[in-house]
């Protein structure tokens, strides 16, 4: 069975929040997205509920969890939620990770969803933060059972940073899917073409991920909601979608 997988910062409720929204449901409505991991996650000021809530409306999804700005959004029922402080630094609020573990057609599954320090010049703190959410995933292995992994968020730093070589090398064994699926796109998430950013001191970059480990296989990879192939604009940030699958029994025997 393959399975869609969005990160996506939802940039809060900076405006024009109402148009971002018809985009975003059209956009959801087209990809069709098993579970999502989203970033910026407010309390709309119109109705008063949660971000979360309306996004999972859009997309048919019935079970989601959030804490502390993040939340998931999932087809299949978590068997449980955990999550954990990341460190806070002078000039940046506080942040999470949070993990919600299911099972997809039997096979365990944990998705991970962090969004770490924004300010540019933080890339010890991002990489420090990061080593908690390593120790964090490394929980479930001593748990005896075998999962499978995706990490998604803005980690706010580039391909070749500190935090995210530290991803990869983890003997989690993560993969960043994206390049697995387009080994020489740039793949940018945060540009001067989106008109949701001031092009003046914008630099493109990619800094929205998708890892996957264990016996997942990524089948295709995307950036999404950047204005083409009629995703329009909804954030600040571009989203990331990634096809998954998982190895067949018999490869893993």
């Amino acid at each position: 069975m393959s399975f869609g997988v969005l990160t996506l910062n939802l940039w809060n409720i900076s405006e024009p929040l109402e148009p971002r929204y018809r985009s975003l449901a059209a956009g959801l409505k087209k990809l069709k997205p098993d579970i999502v991991c989203l970033q910026e996650v407010f309390r709309d000021p119109k109705s008063g509920r949660s971000q979360a809530e309306l996004v999972a409306e859009m997309c048919g999804l019935v079970h989601h969890v959030e804490k502390g700005g993040l939340a998931i959004l999932c087809s299949q029922p978590w068997a449980q939620l955990n999550s954990a402080a990341l460190p806070q630094f002078p000039g940046d609020p506080p942040r999470q990770v949070i993990v919600a573990e299911l099972s997809i057609e039997g096979r365990p599954l944990l998705v991970i969803n962090t969004h770490l320090a924004y300010r540019p010049e933080m890339i010890d703190e991002r990489r420090k933060q990061v080593e908690v959410v390593i120790a964090t995933i490394r929980r479930y292995d001593r748990s005896g059972e075998h999962y499978s992994k995706i990490l998604c968020g803005d980690f706010n730093d580039v391909p070749d940073s500190p935090s995210v070589r530290a991803i990869l090398k983890t003997d989690e064994n993560f993969r960043d899917v994206f390049v697995e699926c387009n080994p020489i796109s740039p793949g940018i998430t945060y540009s001067r073409q989106n008109r949701y950013v001031d092009p003046y001191g914008t630099i493109d970059q990619r800094i929205d991920y998708i890892f996957a480990s264990g016996d997942l296989v990524p089948k295709n990879c995307y950036v999404v909601f950047d204005g083409t192939n009629d995703l329009d604009l909804v954030s600040d940030h571009f989203g990331v979608f990634g096809i998954m699958d998982f190895l067949s029994r018999d490869r893993i025997a």
